[in-house]
């Protein structure tokens, strides 16, 4: 098998943050001290010398469906609708990550899902306005769609809670991130 697969959305997330090792905070599920819906599942602060951007990881499992003798999208579809509202959490910039579940069998279905996603790739990029990164985790994150501009709220909510996150003003899971 070509592809890693994973039994848990956790376990998934337990690789990306390997990736980050610096700056990130796994599982944000409040800001400022209030609750966030959804959680972010990992939350990433760049700071340069010319910006600073919150970046909002939304980790997804891509399944194999009985069903339908395939791939199922949900998981996929699911998870732009929570990158959306990572947005309007306050965050710059979203970040779907899909990896691949264990109970898919075979690397020619993963094949035709990332030939598929390629496909669509202009399409996506279009619809999800340029905030929104799509990427596959494959040992490293291997990005289909590139989010090229921050989104910068547009209501006083959502401008405090961008801030608060930039300040360091959140709760996040320390027991993934110590691990």
């Amino acid at each position: 098998m070509r592809y890693p697969r994973f039994k848990t959305e956790e376990e998934l997330l337990r690789a990306i943050l390997r990736l980050f090792p610096y700056n990130s905070y796994p599982k944000v599920s409040a800001i400022g001290g209030r609750k966030i819906n959804p959680d972010i599942d990992m939350l990433l602060i760049e700071r340069t010398s010319q910006y600073q951007r919150t970046i909002g990881y939304e980790i997804k499992l891509i399944k194999f469906d009985k069903r339908n003798r395939g791939i199922s999208w949900n998981s996929f579809y699911s998870g732009i609708g929570q990158a959306l509202l990572y947005l309007r959490n306050g965050v710059n910039r979203a970040f779907l990550v899909l990896g691949f579940h264990d109970n898919i069998l075979n690397d020619e279905l993963i094949d035709e899902f990332l030939d598929q996603l390629q496909s669509e790739r202009e399409l996506l990029k279009r619809i999800l306005g340029n905030y929104i990164s799509i990427g596959i985790y494959i040992g490293y994150l291997m990005t289909i769609v590139w989010a090229e501009h921050d989104f910068h709220p547009p209501d006083e909510r959502t401008k405090l809670l961008s801030e608060e996150l930039l300040h360091g003003k959140f709760t996040f899971d320390k027991r993934l991130k110590g691990e």
